[in-house]
């Protein structure tokens, strides 16, 4: 297996400075944290590594994207700044193929526009790197993810006038005997804070606290959905559609094993089932 390119083009910028250092040490972590986790999540061997990092103009950024391409923009709250996920069409094939049981051996996809189930399915695969990326940016910014829009055409993408600079993040991913890679496009402005000395940091979040405790208030009495999973066997989708009403699925799932609870389909709760009375009950046994 070949290794996995871990270049640095910082543009004009020192390398050395704590900020960028600080920057792509984050974001190494953040490769580290992407191969257990997509692993996990696929159930198929991944490595991640961290490809080159650096400063660019968001024309540059969208001129170099290839057509059909995989282009997701999400906004970070309670920021107003939006990041780019990009893939390129034959790694979201890849990855899709892993989600639906396949094993990664099959040859590279012709690339092609994603169909709407498939653009669905990706969304899922974007949860858990999006779920590393907020762990990993919390000690410089606490920030929440939401996807704004799906597109496959890289001339469709705007930014406002003047439009930022900014930070290209790359990665690269193997499994099986196929590899592809993403990119990350966030304002430079973003991580404009990261670098500075712990007093100035400490002073410019001062007010994002309070209005974070206030939120918090005001979403007390908010409901949320609750739903717990049996992290069980897997079948192929070929095996789904020979199914025929009467057969019986072994989930094979200890009852001593501890279950997943998740609220709103992310955050992640562990406990058991218990009897409480006539119903059945989740205990609490570990908290995020």
């Amino acid at each position: 297996m070949n290794s996995i390119p871990r270049t640095l083009a910082l543009g004009r910028q020192d390398p050395a400075s704590p900020h960028l250092n600080l920057l792509r040490n984050v974001h190494e972590a953040v490769a580290r944290e992407l191969s257990t986790s997509l692993s996990t999540y696929l159930q198929s061997e991944i490595t991640a590594g961290l490809g080159e990092i650096g400063f660019l103009e968001a024309a540059d950024f969208r001129n170099a994207l290839p057509s059909p391409s995989c282009i997701i923009t999400l906004k970070l709250f309670p920021r107003q700044e939006r990041m780019i996920l990009h893939f390129d069409s034959s790694t979201a094939l890849g990855l899709l193929e892993l989600l639906l049981g396949g094993t990664g051996s099959a040859p590279p996809t012709a690339p092609r526009e994603l169909t709407e189930i498939e653009w669905s399915l990706l969304e899922e695969v974007v949860r858990v790197l999006v779920r590393v990326l907020g762990a990993a940016w919390q000690p410089i910014v606490a920030v929440e993810f939401e996807v704004e829009s799906l597109g496959s055409d890289p001339a469709a993408l705007t930014y406002p006038e003047p439009a930022p600079e900014l930070l290209q993040v790359e990665f690269h991913l193997e499994w099986g005997q196929q590899n592809g890679s993403f990119k990350l496009a966030i304002p430079r402005a973003f991580f404009g804070a990261a670098g500075e000395p712990a007093e100035q940091q400490e002073a410019s979040t001062e007010p994002d606290q309070a209005d974070f405790k206030r939120n918090l208030g005001l979403l007390e009495n908010a409901q949320v959905e609750f739903e717990v999973r049996l992290q069980g066997p897997t079948l192929a989708v070929n095996e789904i559609l020979d199914l025929q009403a009467g057969q019986v699925v072994t989930f094979d799932y200890s009852l001593q094993k501890s279950l997943h609870g998740l609220v709103n389909g992310d955050v992640a709760i562990m406990g058991h089932i218990v009897s409480a009375g006539r119903k059945r009950a989740f205990q609490v046994e570990e908290l995020p």
